[in-house]
């Protein structure tokens, strides 16, 4: 099997189908796996599919596909080809809205073909869009929030969308999870950052007792200016469920003062972001 995309979907269909019995290789046209996150979360997803038996490809692209006696040999831009019963397309998707004749009704479309959309996801007069359509993170979480804020608004509640702490993740073995800025678009903004990373199985005390594997890291990024988070990343078990410490903390702008001084259920995975918070050192 040959998957072409290497972010969330086609990450978390290596995993799946090479636990299935599948001989999977992924290839990716930029340098790294889950390119949306920092370098080093890549890193870690591919030892993790390299550990599971998916061959992981970086920094190609698959520019010509044939058949040679009932099977499929696609040719990368660097020369080389892979042979595959199957090619599972998890490049990326975009808002289909072409053709409903949206601009007679007021409605604005994006760059990408997504529907323009206000803070109150207001789209034009009498006019609303949610989820995936907007174009605005693509997420079901991020879609049903909207939704709420639509109902909201109809109701004459007046609400407001924002999307600061919005987690991401992307259900592999061990999770991947993260939220806010990459120290690149921290950078970008010219943020002074401070960064850590501690190891989940040394940071989280005992984690043996709940969990038989414990592994993986967790990663803090730091405004030093204004002393709150402006990034995070977890890739370990259960990451999706603990991501949201973080994900709270950066929406809500929780000083990192308070956030040391914040008492963990022990032993928990929770655990970890004390160790890495007095890492940073502020």
């Amino acid at each position: 099997m040959l998957l072409v995309g290497g972010s969330a979907a086609g990450t978390e269909m290596a995993q799946f189908y090479s636990g299935m019995g599948a001989q999977v290789t992924i290839v990716q046209r930029a340098g790294r796996l889950v390119d949306r996150e920092d370098p080093r979360v890549g890193e870690l997803a591919a030892q993790a599919l390299s550990a599971a038996g998916v061959t992981v490809r970086t920094g190609v692209t698959p520019v010509s596909a044939r058949t040679a006696g009932g099977t499929a040999v696609v040719s990368l831009d660097d020369g080389s080809q892979v042979e595959t019963d199957v090619v599972i397309l998890g490049a990326g998707r975009a808002p289909a809205t072409g053709g409903f004749g949206l601009d007679t009704a007021g409605v604005t479309l994006t760059g990408r073909g997504g529907i323009a959309v206000d803070d109150r996801c207001r789209a034009g007069p009498g006019v609303w869009a949610a989820g995936d359509v907007t174009g605005i993170s693509l997420f079901t979480h991020v879609a049903t929030y909207q939704g709420r804020v639509v109902a909201g608004n109809i109701l004459g509640r007046d609400r407001a969308a924002t999307y600061e702490g919005i987690p991401r993740v992307v259900f592999a073995d061990p999770e991947i999870a993260a939220v806010g800025l990459t120290a690149a678009q921290a950078a970008a903004r010219g943020i002074a950052t401070a960064a850590a990373e501690v190891s989940v199985a040394d940071a989280a005390d005992r984690s043996w007792t709940y969990e038989r594997d414990p592994r993986g890291a967790v990663g803090l990024l730091a405004d030093r200016d204004r002393g709150v988070l402006a990034g995070a990343w977890a890739v370990a078990p259960l990451a999706s469920e603990w991501i949201h410490y973080a994900a709270l903390a950066i929406r809500a702008q929780i000083p990192i003062s308070v956030l040391l001084d914040q008492v963990a259920q022990y032993p928990t995975y929770t655990g970890a972001y004390l160790a890495a918070l007095d890492q940073l050192g502020l």
